[in-house]
């Protein structure tokens, strides 16, 4: 019975491949232009390869692709990485790699929604090996009219004679599955950093995904939420591509809570290894909470100290258990990755509630106690001394416009909104 259930996981593994082989296709831009060409995804991944390995290169080769699902009357997200950067020079650094630097090729590319890069989104140049920086981007797709657009340029020099290539993987994820290195769980998809951050890294990455650093739902207890979690990783052992998307065994990965020690903890807690931790709400504006957690303080933090602060990692251990312990922000660690499904339905007013990114909450940054945080609390010192009804008023209307400034100024969210409206057409 074993082997006959390998034999029919071997035949759908092979159909599977199949299908997505005869459905793939790779896009070039290498000896000449393409301009606005549409390309239809279905949920398998397509490579777009710009420059290969071949003898030169065109200058001023300008390519640009129109990306859209096949099933375009849903809600979609698109998920667009670099895992391929390899050229023929390995001195250039990042500050060198400029259009103005004669003596550098330069190879840019943007992603742009209804021709409109965002802050966010991909735009990067490449001159080497050592002067990238490769990023992921999720993108929703509400409807049709997200026109999503990729655009490749090289440059008007050629000084080399030989320049390798950048390759762009393109994908739609699968409803309640996400990606092949991600995991689906509660109505969110989870992934863990290939690289090495430090936190305040990690926050940065995570609006590239339109999700945060990992926080356990408030409702729930570690346990509770942990052992299905890692249960569902280990089921999709049982589904194609019959691997687990996430490695967490023995593995350690940034959170999204933090310890800063302005007060001593209590005698208990200290004995309970109880740790008093922060963290950063989405679904209630990235506003402060605090959370109890069972964990360690890691190699040379000391809570008497008051200055001192520390980001929570979070380690699976081998026999399936989860822990908590406090690391120097300096460490770089992977970190777990959360962001939430786009619904099946377009609903705008779910589009900045479900995709609300929080800032980092250490460090000289923006964060929740100088956003809305620190105002609702000048709000109610401020009308608690209200003696007169006149003095009541005034004071009413003053924090209201301080709220708000506030807000404006030093908001610890940020939320994607998608222009509709055409700019001028793509320029290096």
């Amino acid at each position: 019975e074993k082997s006959m259930k390998q034999s029919t996981y071997f035949t759908v593994a092979l159909l599977l491949l199949f299908f997505v082989l005869v459905n793939a296709k790779d896009l070039y831009c290498i000896d000449r232009a393409t301009y606005n060409q549409t390309v239809d995804f279905r949920s398998d991944s397509r490579v777009m390869t710009y420059v290969k390995d071949e003898p030169g290169y065109q200058v001023n080769l300008q390519c640009k692709w129109i990306l859209q699902p096949t099933n375009y009357d849903k809600p979609s997200q698109m998920y667009i990485r670099v895992p391929v950067i390899d050229f023929d020079v390995n001195n250039v650094t990042e500050a060198q790699c400029s259009l103005s630097n004669p003596n550098v090729d330069v190879f840019s590319m943007k992603l742009k929604m209804n021709d409109i890069s965002a802050a966010s989104s991909l735009n990067e140049f490449w001159c080497s090996n050592n002067s990238v920086k490769v990023k992921s981007q999720i993108v929703n797709l509400w409807d049709s009219s997200y026109k999503l657009a990729l655009e490749f340029r090289s440059d008007d020099k050629q000084v080399r004679s030989n320049a390798k290539g950048v390759q762009v993987d393109v994908q739609v994820l699968g409803r309640d599955y996400c990606h092949r290195n991600m995991l689906f769980f509660e109505g969110s998809c989870y992934l863990i950093t290939p690289e090495r951050l430090t936190p305040a890294e990690a926050f940065s990455i995570a609006k590239n995904y339109l999700g945060n650093v990992f926080t356990v739902p408030k409702n729930r207890n570690d346990s509770d939420f942990f052992r299905p979690f890692i249960q569902r990783n280990s089921d999709r052992l049982e589904e194609f591509p019959f691997e687990s998307p996430l490695s967490l065994t023995g593995s350690k990965v940034w959170t999204g809570y933090f310890i800063r020690f302005l007060d001593n903890p209590t005698a208990s807690d200290v004995a309970d290894n109880i740790l008093s931790a922060q963290f950063l709400d989405p679904l209630n504006y990235c506003i402060v909470g605090s959370r109890k957690l069972t964990g360690t303080l890691g190699a040379g933090l000391n809570v008497q100290n008051k200055q001192s602060q520390c980001a929570v990692a979070l380690e699976f251990t081998n026999n399936g258990d989860v822990k908590f312990t406090c690391e120097s922000t300096d460490l770089r660690l992977p970190a777990l990755i959360e962001f939430r499904q786009i619904p099946a339905a377009n609903n705008a007013s779910l589009h900045s509630q479900l995709f609300r990114t929080c800032n980092y909450l250490l460090g000289d940054g923006p964060s929740a106690d100088v956003g809305g945080f620190s105002c609702k609390i000048g709000c109610v010192i401020s009308l608690s001394g209200a003696g007169l009804a006149i003095l009541f008023v005034v004071l009413l209307c003053a924090c209201c416009v301080y709220c708000a400034c506030c807000r404006k100024r030093d908001s610890p969210w940020e939320e994607f909104v998608i222009p509709q409206h055409e700019v001028e057409p793509f320029t290096a």
